[in-house]
């Protein structure tokens, strides 16, 4: 009997161990899968900061760049600001000369004919907005080219459309009188499309005193210099040369200083320039010359039919 109760007591023992193992498994397990979801959210926790910092470094870089580039920005605007407003002043001071000079000369006898010749180029374009600054009326005498278009905006600015003929070429024009009058006829053709009325003040490529002529036709420019009146044209030769044709791009001080000791002791002055795309110098010498023929107490007007001619006096052919 006592037997049996002991193996009851053993029995229950083992029951109640065994239950203790039982349970201590399962709570170990239930902390080991707690365990393993914490570590799980820990890392998952850790790729969410460090996705989070990589964030902010980001943004903070874009703020960064942000803000160099809002400063350069500021900075270009403080820049472009001062040099209008240096810009302004300088136009303020120009309009100051420029009407002071034109008060003091409003009287003069002294006039000047500014012409340009062998046009249109990029360059007349920059020619015409150095003359419409200064409120200075010019004539150019115009060839056949790709920039016909131009000759509508000289005209439409007040200028004269003068005539040079459309090749410029010196065997073909100077051939005959035909040869000369066909390309005349030519280019007047494109000056009559462009600005809807016929061009009659003209200019000889060389002058009407030129010696090149004589090599291709002998007496050809006694010829023409009669016909053209004839046939109802005006030539204009020039008492002033400013040089710009005697290379490529001459220093614009050269050609700034050729026209004002030409224009010395001088009432009336027809001033020989070119705006032909190689002429960029005579583009910058452009303000000065007007300036400085201003101070000397000319005023300015376009070729008309009615203006003396400035035809040279001799002949070379």
């Amino acid at each position: 009997m006592y037997k049996k109760a002991l193996n009851v007591v053993f029995l229950i023992l083992i029951l109640v161990v065994t239950g203790a193992l039982v349970f201590s498994c399962f709570t170990i397990h239930n902390k080991n899968k707690k365990i393993e979801q914490n570590d799980l959210k820990i890392s998952e926790n850790k790729e969410l900061i460090s996705n989070y910092s990589e964030s902010k470094e980001k943004l903070e870089q874009e703020i960064a760049d942000k803000d160099s580039k809002l400063k350069e920005t500021q900075s270009q605007l403080e820049a472009e600001k001062k040099e209008k407003d240096r810009l302004a002043s300088e136009n303020a001071n120009l309009k100051t000369t420029i009407e002071m000079l034109k008060k003091q000369n409003s009287n003069t006898n002294k006039i000047c004919y500014l012409t340009f010749d062998d046009g249109p180029s990029d360059n007349t374009l920059k020619v015409l907005d150095v003359l419409k600054r200064y409120n200075v009326k010019a004539t150019f005498f115009v060839i056949k080219n790709s920039k016909a278009e131009y000759i509508k905006k000289i005209s439409e600015q007040g200028h004269t459309v003068g005539l040079h003929t459309a090749t410029h070429s010196y065997p073909l024009i100077y051939s005959s009188e035909e040869a000369y009058y066909n390309d005349l006829n030519a280019i007047s053709a494109v000056v009559e499309e462009q600005i809807g009325i016929k061009s009659n003040v003209i200019r000889f490529p060389g002058g009407s005193s030129n010696v090149i002529s004589k090599s291709y036709c002998n007496g050809i420019m006694t010829a023409l210099t009669k016909s053209v009146k004839d046939n109802g044209y005006f030539y204009y030769d020039w008492n002033v040369d400013s040089g710009d044709a005697s290379g490529t791009n001459v220093r614009y001080t050269v050609i700034r200083d050729n026209v004002l000791r030409g224009a010395r002791n001088k009432n009336s002055i027809c001033v020989l320039m070119h705006d032909t795309s190689a002429k960029s110098t005579t583009v910058r010498a452009l303000p000065e010359i007007i300036e400085g023929l201003i101070a000397m107490g000319y005023r300015f007007e376009a070729l008309t039919e009615y203006t003396y001619s400035f035809a040279h006096e001799t002949l070379s052919n």
